[in-house]
């Protein structure tokens, strides 16, 4: 790494007294309780023992720096240097959810967050189903680099009467702001390569800015999940959605398991009313995957596996 890269990942810490100022005077709910640490195992660990002892909606834990961050399944760390990342976690607490809803949660804020990111920076990004934040461009694999992610853990209950409910849900936001791609470790194949934003525009950017701007996107996420929001919801993430339109393989990792699920290729739709991923074969069957991994020529799933051609 060179001097500039050096002083670049240094950075200074986050002006957390700046963040609680301006989201005081915003109007808003997410964010206006927020808890600063210089350096978290995992964001998502604090927030989720605060919202277990009766934290409120929107209660947002912030560090500096993660020791212990993860993504999805747990399958992989999620780097967060000190003085370049945004790593956070949002207590969401919504009236009573239906689990088979839960993946509208998912949707919409991926949604605010890419809305976020360009509001606060000008970089307008897109999104790797189910909620990854990755750079816009549409091609090769190669093409599309992770800049973000994003995993949220439901905690879920019953009703009285017994219904399943979710009871609330820790959001967690790991965005690559002023951090060079040189200090990210090297991932295995199957990995998107990393980006990040300092990277994409050619400059550091105000992570003050994006922290704001994400938590006030993040208070319209309720309705942006109701039954009268989603529709445009849905039609907001298909447009950003990386590979519309082009050949895909779905595979299906298992965390602990030796399963095995064949991979499933064809052309990517875009995803149903639950936020569920649609995919049409070679032979026109639509497949919905409600998990799985999304890889366009990516050697590990496509062999032995034939992608349908557009004419």
């Amino acid at each position: 790494m060179d001097a500039a890269d050096t002083a670049m990942a240094a950075g200074e810490p986050l002006d957390h007294a700046l963040i609680r100022t301006r989201l005081a005077n915003g109007g808003g709910l997410v964010g206006v309780d927020l808890v600063y640490l210089p350096v978290a195992g995992s964001t998502n660990d604090v927030a989720g023992e605060m919202a277990r002892i009766g934290a409120s909606h929107g209660t947002t834990v912030v560090a500096d720096a993660q020791t212990a961050g993860r993504g999805r399944r747990g399958k992989a760390p999620w780097q967060s240097p000190p003085g370049g990342s945004i790593a956070m976690s949002v207590i969401v607490r919504l009236q009573a959810v239906a689990p088979e809803r839960l993946g509208r949660i998912a949707i919409a804020v991926a949604v605010a967050v890419g809305d976020a990111i360009t509001s606060a920076t000008g970089l307008v990004t897109a999104v790797k189903w189910p909620n990854d934040i990755v750079t816009s461009a549409i091609g090769d694999v190669g093409t599309v680099r992770k800049l973000g992610g994003i995993l949220i853990e439901p905690a879920l209950g019953n009703h009285p009467d017994g219904t399943p409910v979710m009871r609330h849900a820790i959001v967690g936001i790991g965005i690559n702001a002023n951090v060079p791609v040189s200090r990210f470790e090297v991932m295995d194949q199957a990995s998107l390569a990393p980006a990040s934003l300092s990277g994409e525009l050619g400059g550091p950017v105000s992570r003050e800015d994006v922290i704001v701007g994400v938590l006030r996107a993040l208070d319209h996420v309720g309705s942006m999940c109701s039954d009268t929001g989603w529709i445009e919801t849905r039609q907001r993430y298909e447009v950003r959605l990386a590979w519309r339109g082009r050949p895909v393989v779905v595979g299906f990792p298992v965390e602990g398991s030796s399963a095995v699920r064949r991979p499933v290729a064809g052309e990517l739709i875009g995803i149903d009313g639950s936020g569920a991923l649609t995919v049409r074969d070679q032979s026109g069957t639509l497949h919905v995957f409600h998990e799985g991994d999304v890889r366009v020529r990516t050697t590990e799933l496509d062999r032995g596996v034939r992608l349908p051609v557009k004419p």
